[in-house]
C-alpha cells in the first residue's frame, strides 16, 4: 500500500503521515492501494495523483482548497475529518469522525517532554515567508515554533508549553492531542476557517479565532520585485472590495510599507493573546473520537483481509524519535 499525502511540503501536519500510516498499516502489502490520512487533500487538484490507484482508502482526511474530486467505485471512506467534509462529498453522516492526527492521541505526549512552560506561537507554513516571526515573537515574549521543524522536535517543544497560539490548524490539533491549552488566530489571506470548523465541530469546540491583520515585509516577500508589484496588490484588494476584479483578490495579504508600525501592532496583539485562557476538547469526547478512529482502522484492515492491528502506545516523543524512520515503510 502507499500512503498519499503532501510529501515534500515539510509541514509538520503532512510529515506526521510518514510515521502514522506505516505504524498502523505498514504490515499490509497490497498493490495499487492508496491511503489518504492527515491533510486537506480531498480536492480535484491533489487527487490527480490518484489516477493510477486501484483502490483509495480514506482515513480521517478533510476536503477543501478547491472542488471535491469525482468519486467512483475505487473510493472507500472509512472516516473523514468532519461533517462539512462529509456533506461536501455527499457521504453518510457517520463517515465524519475526526482528523486522522487524533490516532496519535493514544500515545503519551507529556512523559518525556521538557516542561518549559512557555507560550509558543505556530504560524501557518505559508505565513513564514511574510515576516521574521522569530524576531516578532522575541519582542512579544513568546516562543516561535516553526511548523517546518521535524515532527519530533516540533512535538517536544509543543508538548512542554503552557499555551499554544496557532494559525496552523494542525498546531492546534496537536496541542489538543498533547493536552496543552491552545488558542487559534488568523493572519493573512491563507487562513481557512472552514477546515477549522470541520475539525472543531466534531469535538463540540466553540471556536474563537482571533483575527490578526495580515501583512508582509516587501523586502522579505517577493524580494527583488519592484514597488509597482506591491502597489498593484493594494489596488487589486481595493478594487475587489467595490465589486471589481476577482473574488480571490479580497483574500490577498498586503504589504506593510510602514513595517515597524505593523510589527509593533502584531507584537501587542500576541502579548494580549498570550494572556487569554486556552481551549481543550473534553477528555470524554477525545476518548470517544480516538476509539472511533481506531475502529475505522480495523474496518480498513478487514476490508483488505489483513489481521487485526493494535493501537499506538507508549511515549509519543520516543515514537517519533526512535520507533519509525520516515521513508522506511
Amino acid at each position: 500500500m502507499k500512503g498519499i499525502f503532501a510529501a515534500g511540503s515539510a509541514n509538520v501536519g503532512d510529515e506526521l503521515n510518514e510515521w502514522l500510516l506505516p505504524a498502523l498499516l505498514g504490515d499490509i502489502q497490497r498493490d495499487k492501494v492508496a491511503v489518504l490520512g492527515i491533510g486537506t487533500l480531498l480536492n480535484t487538484h491533489f487527487c490527480r495523483r490518484l489516477e493510477d490507484a486501484g483502490q483509495i482508502m480514506v482515513l480521517g482526511t478533510g476536503a477543501g482548497y478547491g472542488a471535491p474530486p469525482a468519486l467512483d467505485q475505487r473510493w472507500h471512506f472509512h472516516a473523514v475529518r468532519g461533517r462539512r467534509t462529509a456533506r461536501m462529498l455527499g457521504l453518510a453522516a457517520d463517515r465524519a469522525v475526526a482528523d486522522a492526527a487524533y490516532l496519535l492521541a493514544s500515545l503519551d505526549w507529556r512523559r518525556s517532554a521538557h516542561r518549559h512552560g512557555e507560550v509558543v506561537v505556530v504560524p501557518h507554513h505559508r505565513s513564514l515567508r511574510y515576516l521574521d516571526w522569530q524576531h516578532v515573537c522575541e519582542r512579544a515574549g513568546v516562543r516561535f515554533l516553526s511548523p517546518l521543524l521535524p515532527a519530533g522536535e516540533f512535538m517536544q517543544v509543543l508538548a512542554g508549553a503552557r499555551l499554544v497560539l496557532s494559525e496552523a490548524m494542525h498546531g492546534a490539533i496537536l496541542a489538543d492531542i498533547a493536552r496543552v491549552p491552545w488558542q487559534g488566530f488568523g493572519f493573512g489571506g491563507q487562513f481557512n476557517l472552514d477546515k477549522w470548523l470541520d475539525w472543531a465541530e466534531m469535538f463540540e469546540l466553540d471556536l474563537d479565532i482571533h483575527p490578526l491583520p495580515g501583512f508582509y515585509d516587501p523586502a522579505r516577500f517577493s524580494e527583488g520585485r519592484p514597488l509597482r508589484y506591491h502597489l498593484a496588490k493594494v489596488l487589486k484588494v481595493h478594487a475587489s472590495r467595490v465589486g471589481l476584479g476577482r473574488e480571490k483578490w479580497k483574500r490577498m495579504t498586503l504589504p506593510a510599507f510602514r513595517l515597524e508600525q505593523a510589527q509593533a501592532r502584531l507584537v501587542r496583539q500576541l502579548k494580549a493573546l498570550a494572556q487569554q485562557p486556552g481551549m481543550l476538547s473534553s477528555d470524554d469526547l477525545l476518548r470517544l473520537r480516538v476509539d472511533q478512529l481506531y475502529q475505522r482502522v480495523e474496518q480498513l484492515r478487514a476490508q483488505l483481509q489483513a489481521p487485526a492491528g493494535r493501537r499506538l502506545e507508549g511515549d509519543g516523543i520516543a515514537f517519533l524519535r526512535n520507533v519509525m524512520v520516515p521513508g522506511t515503510a
